[in-house]
C-alpha cells in the first residue's frame, strides 16, 4: 500500500497538482507504485489476514494504522481512477492501431485498480465497520 502522502492540492502520492493531466505512461507508473506488492490476486485475502494479525498482534493503535493504511490506500487509488479518466477524457491521438492498444492498455489498468480497490474496500467494510456491531 501507498504510504506516501503530501500537503496541498496536488494528488496524493503523485506529485501533481489536480489541475495537471499527466501521460498514460505516469499513470500506469502511478498504479503501479500504488499496487500492494501481495503478488496474485489470489494469494490478497491471506495476506490481508496475515497483515491484519500482525497488527492486531502489536495492539489497538496498531490495528488503528492498518485500517488507516487501508483507507488511504483506498483513497489514492480513487485519485488514480480520476486521473486515468482524465486521461480518456482528453483522448488519444494518432494511428488506428496505436489508439486502439492505448484504450486496451486504459482498460487493463483500469480493471486492475478497480479489482485492488475493490478488495481493500470489501475487506476494510468486513474488518471495520463504519458502526461497530453491538
Amino acid at each position: 500500500m501507498s504510504r506516501e502522502r503530501r500537503q496541498g492540492s496536488a494528488l496524493p502520492g503523485t506529485g501533481l497538482a489536480h489541475s495537471e493531466i499527466p501521460l498514460l505512461k505516469k499513470v500506469r507508473q502511478l498504479i503501479t507504485d500504488w499496487q500492494s506488492k501481495w503478488g496474485a490476486e489470489l494469494t490478497w485475502p491471506k495476506k490481508f489476514h496475515e497483515q491484519l494479525k500482525l497488527a492486531q498482534g502489536r495492539g489497538w493503535l496498531a490495528s488503528e494504522a492498518f485500517f488507516s493504511q487501508c483507507e488511504a490506500h483506498i483513497k489514492d487509488g480513487r485519485q488514480l481512477l480520476w486521473l486515468l479518466r482524465s486521461v480518456t477524457h482528453k483522448g488519444f491521438r494518432g494511428i488506428g492501431y496505436k489508439v486502439v492498444d492505448l484504450y486496451k492498455q486504459v482498460f487493463d489498468l483500469l480493471t486492475s485498480l478497480l479489482t485492488e480497490l475493490h478488495f481493500f474496500k470489501v475487506k476494510l467494510d468486513e474488518y471495520a465497520p463504519i458502526s461497530p456491531l453491538s
